[in-house]
């Protein structure tokens, strides 16, 4: 009896064996192809029916920027302005800003240009690129524009797209 025990446990390790060579087989796959029922080995050296591999992708870093604003980008709809004096000496301002760009992929472009005691910041809605897929949703932004430093005492305006307002330091 202990010799048809030992026959059993050789033929499962056989069988054993045979199974994981198939499934190896299987998984790494052939270089042989089928036509009319008759299996052939392809010489990879010779054959030219095998595809040619696309080139590489070269890697490519984009970053993105707000471009300048072009005649089709319209100026951002503003929902409010802070004007802000930091308590520092020389006194410090900046204008905190608040609005809406149409959709999520419009970017913020400001411009600020200064004549005497009044200040002009033109806030922009820059458009993505022609083309680009969007969701077509109202996106809110806040942005926070330093106007300058080394203010005299006295009385100032600031003019965001347009609104004036004005502030004494």
């Amino acid at each position: 009896m202990q010799f048809g025990h030992r026959l059993r446990r050789k033929l499962l390790a056989v069988l054993l064996v045979v199974a994981v060579l198939a499934m190896v087989s299987v998984a790494c796959g052939s270089d042989e192809r089928t036509s009319s029922g008759i299996t052939t080995a392809q010489d990879p050296i010779t054959d030219t029916t095998i595809a040619t591999r696309p080139a590489p992708v070269e890697e490519t870093t984009t970053t993105i920027e707000a471009d300048e604003p072009t005649a089709e980008d319209p100026p951002a709809h503003i929902r409010s302005v802070e004007v802000s004096i930091l308590e520092s000496f020389p006194p410090q301002v900046s204008v905190e800003i608040e609005g809406d760009h149409p959709t999520p992929c419009h970017e913020t472009f400001t411009e600020v240009t200064e004549d005497g005691s009044d200040y002009t910041v033109m806030v922009w809605s820059v458009a993505p690129e022609p083309g680009s897929a969007c969701a077509q949703v109202i996106e809110p932004f806040e942005v926070v524009v330093p106007i300058g430093n080394g203010f005299e005492p006295g009385d100032y305006t600031v003019t965001v797209n347009g609104a004036t307002h004005p502030f004494s330091i």
